[in-house]
């Protein structure tokens, strides 16, 4: 009985107690529930919105502005038709080890010829209605297979006409007629100029991009050529493609980047000023080769030191330091030592201004050469020859 009495108690402190505990518990749900409705980043509020349907300006405010838009899309729409992405390949076959078993053993290792296929990517410019197409040598050297894309999605294989690596030129062929841009007078290029680049890089085609002529006559690796510098943006892909004035002309082939190691571009890029690339173009198709004149002689930049020993005020010329014997230079009397300040009067700032002077004159031709020996400046003609190919 005693036990069925203390079991009673407990039960009803327990309903006491449910009752005691229920009300507080909802209550704690409550406001939960509540919090969890103010806080959830799931749950959709409907916002109101007023759209703005007319801009603030006046109708026909800006008209510089609107005007150069419409002129820019103009000078684009004109200009990317002539500009192609180049896709090249070639095989490589390579000797890979075998996976080692019990007959090498006793008869060494093994191996077997694996072939794959290298590809590249690039642009390029048509240059000529006929369908001759400017690129880097760069860009094609070594490829057995070069394929150009236009504009509209075709692809047509391109003949390899001819490549100078020195100038890092090379010239395609397609089939014509074919829309074609022409190239410009790179020397009256100023700074400060305004220019476009358009190419493939990384792959993405008929891309465009703005910037000015940072400087010009760049040395750029062991190039003789005086590169313009750009801060338009050039990418791999981009190589061969043109560098546009705003008339829709060429004046520049892109051709390299600063990048200080990382591949990608950092600000500065460098084209072939369109003058050599004419040049260079008009001797490949002429004779198959880019000819290149010469008075016979090896230069290399003046110094500080070396103007102020030969008696020279400014760092300005291109001093021999050796001479081929029976060349034009050797029979014209020209020593080591001699400094070419000058050609028919134009300044030869450096050894590639002097090759830059020599590439517009024939073979066979008489030049007036100003040199500076010991202090003193002579005049001296000189014939032009044609540099032997190496």
């Amino acid at each position: 009985m005693r036990r069925w009495l203390t079991i009673l108690v407990f039960v009803v402190l327990g309903i006491l107690a449910w009752k005691q505990w229920r009300p507080g518990q909802q209550q704690l749900h409550d406001v939960l529930s509540a919090l969890s409705a103010q806080t959830d980043p799931f749950k959709h509020v409907s916002q109101p919105v007023t759209p703005v349907v007319q801009s603030k300006l006046p109708a026909g405010g800006l008209p510089g502005l609107a005007a150069m838009e419409e002129e820019y899309t103009k000078l684009v729409d004109s200009v990317v038709p002539a500009v192609v992405s180049i896709t090249t390949q070639k095989r490589i076959r390579q000797r890979v080890p075998m996976v080692l078993d019990a007959f090498d053993l006793f008869f060494g290792p093994r191996s077997r010829v694996v072939e794959q296929t290298a590809t590249g990517l690039g642009s390029g410019v048509i240059v000529s209605e006929d369908g001759h197409v400017l690129t880097n040598h760069h860009v094609i050297a070594g490829m057995e297979e070069i394929r150009v894309q236009f504009t509209d999605g075709r692809i047509e294989p391109a003949e390899l006409i001819g490549t100078d690596p020195a100038t890092d030129i090379a010239v395609l062929k397609i089939k014509g007629p074919v829309p074609a841009l022409p190239l410009a007078d790179s020397d009256k290029t100023r700074v400060g100029q305004p220019v476009m680049a358009v190419g493939n890089p990384f792959g993405l085609q008929e891309t465009v991009t703005q910037g000015i002529i940072s400087a010009k006559g760049r040395a750029v690796r062991d190039s003789g050529v005086e590169f313009l510098q750009t801060d338009a943006a050039v990418n791999q892909g981009n190589s061969g493609g043109p560098l546009l004035n705003f008339r829709g002309e060429i004046i520049g082939i892109n051709s390299a980047i600063y990048s200080a190691n990382t591949g990608t571009w950092l600000g500065i890029s460098f084209a072939i000023p369109s003058n050599v690339a004419r040049s260079s173009m008009e001797s490949i198709l002429r004779t198959g080769r880019v000819q290149r004149q010469t008075l016979g002689v090896v230069t290399t930049p003046l110094t500080q030191a070396l103007a102020q020993q030969v008696g020279l005020r400014a760092v300005v010329g291109a001093m021999v330091t050796s001479i081929k014997s029976g060349s034009p230079a050797d029979r014209a009397g020209l020593q080591i030592g001699d400094v070419i300040v000058r050609i028919n009067g134009t300044i030869i700032e450096n050894p590639n201004t002097l090759q830059k002077v020599l590439s517009d004159k024939k073979a066979g031709s008489k030049v007036q050469v100003n040199i500076v020996r010991e202090g003193r400046e002579y005049t001296v003609a000189v014939e032009v020859a044609d540099l032997p190919e190496a």
